[in-house]
Parts: C-alpha cells; structure tokens; sequence
C-alpha cells in the first residue's frame, strides 16, 4: 500500500480505501494523463483508438470498465468470433471478452473487468484499477484487429 512520512513524527502513514465515485475515477484519469469524457448522463468514458472504455457503476456493488470494439460484425462471422473469445478467456486472466448479438444480426465484441466496491480503494489502487483495466481492454481490442483486420460487416449496410 502506498505512504507517505511525516515528518514530525518519522512515522509511516499508511493510505486508507475509502469509497469509488465517480469524481475520483476521474481524478484517476487526470493523474494517469488520459483523455476522458463525461457524457450527459453523468457516466465517464476514455476514448483509445479502436475502442472506448465506459466507466459503469452497478450500484454501490462494484464497478466496470466495459470496452466495445469499435467494428462491427454480422453474423456470418459470429464463429470466428466465438473463437477468439473462447480463446481469450481460456488463455487470459482478464478481461472477460464476450459478444452480443442485436437486431437485425450485428455482433459486437465486449471487454469488462469488474471490481467490487464493499471494501473502497485508495488512490493508488483506483489508479492501477484504470491504467491496467484500460490496457487489458485495449490489448482484447488489437488482438480482434490482427485477426480479422479487414471489415467484418459483411452483408450489413454500412
């Protein structure tokens, strides 16, 4: 756990977790340098190249960085899609890769890492939580874009 020391006592002062908002993961990003956005209702983003990590708070339970890889794919892919997931989850402590598959048969790749808030973080760990959830993201993302790096839509109207 990071300290810092006090000078009129030579003690260690150890940091205590307090609770995750909203505002500190911000102050997170900040410090990181990232780029971050809040949207209109109140929910944070960080913007990377081929995806955007959402901040979600599932209430006081825990909190996710959920990345959505920014191509999308039809159906006729869904295989080769599987694949990759399986293999991701199978191979990998993180993130959990998964795909969804909405109206009118667009698949979409998913990367989340979920962290639960009953016991709060210190500053250090919500900046690790971010940096490293961010990076895990990123690296499910450009291993989607090496295996299938031309556009995956298929028969879908662009």
């Amino acid at each position: 756990m990071p300290s810092d020391s006090d000078p009129r006592t030579d003690t260690t002062v150890v940091a205590a977790p307090t609770p995750v908002s909203a505002e500190r993961i911000l102050e997170a990003a900040h410090r990181l340098g990232l780029r971050y956005f809040v949207d209109d209702e109140g929910d944070v983003g960080i913007p990377w190249r081929c995806v955007v990590v959402h901040v979600i708070f599932q209430d006081t339970r825990a909190v996710q960085l959920r990345g959505t890889w920014h191509r999308i794919a039809d159906t006729e892919h869904l295989a080769a899609l599987r694949s990759l997931v399986e293999d991701w989850n199978a191979t990998r402590i993180g993130p959990k890769a998964f795909l969804t598959v909405g109206d009118g048969g667009i698949v979409r790749l998913h990367g989340e890492i979920t962290y639960p808030l009953d016991a709060g973080m210190t500053d250090a760990q919500i900046d690790d939580f971010v940096f490293t959830g961010c990076r895990l993201i990123v690296a499910l993302v450009r291993e989607a874009e090496e295996v299938f790096p031309d556009s995956l839509r298929g028969s879908l109207e662009p």
